[in-house]
């Protein structure tokens, strides 16, 4: 029988975008959770720098491990891509 396991840093790197992925989630919840009128200019910031930076972590580590997990991988980068667009489309808000 063919051996298929993954070594512990790929399995590593997979799970450790899957927890910015899930903290990227919880983030876009708590903050739409919020009643319009709190959405002030230092939440609507504050939101949109931690989720840039959760979504290029989540990107960043499920790229690492392309090489040993690429289906997983694929799917967490095109996820977390997706989670990218809408701090995006809030900054084209903002700026136009």
């Amino acid at each position: 029988m063919e051996n298929n396991k993954m070594p512990q840093s790929t399995m590593n790197n997979i799970v450790i975008s899957l927890y910015f992925t899930i903290a990227y989630a919880v983030l876009l919840i708590v903050y739409l959770g919020f009643p319009i009128n709190l959405h002030s200019n230092f939440l609507l910031n504050l939101f949109i720098v931690c989720s840039l930076l959760l979504s290029v972590a989540g990107i960043y580590f499920a790229a690492k491990s392309y090489k040993g997990a690429k289906i997983s991988s694929v799917i967490l980068i095109i996820i977390n891509a997706l989670g990218l667009l809408v701090p995006i489309a809030f900054l084209l808000m903002i700026f136009s």
